[in-house]
């Protein structure tokens, strides 16, 4: 018995949805997987950022840098 091809059967879609669902369901799973990890470089970010802050704050307190534009108050000498 020859199968018309121009009629679709209730289980060829309930076979279409299972692997449309499955589908989902794993882009899902790598989504929040990539909102994980984006999760975890944020953070690495900001310690990275606090962690240059006090690098800054030493470095500064060490050797602190003159801005040649800024004006200086010179005492005069008595």
């Amino acid at each position: 018995m020859a199968k018309n091809t121009d009629t679709v059967t209730a289980n060829e879609f309930r076979d279409e949805k299972t692997k449309l669902e499955n589908d989902r369901a794993g882009l899902n799973e790598k989504l929040q997987a990539i909102n994980a990890e984006r999760e975890r470089c944020i953070q690495q970010l900001t310690m990275i950022a606090g962690a240059l802050q006090t690098v800054n704050h030493f470095i500064n307190k060490i050797d602190p840098e003159v801005d040649l534009e800024d004006e200086i108050d010179i005492p005069e000498a008595k």
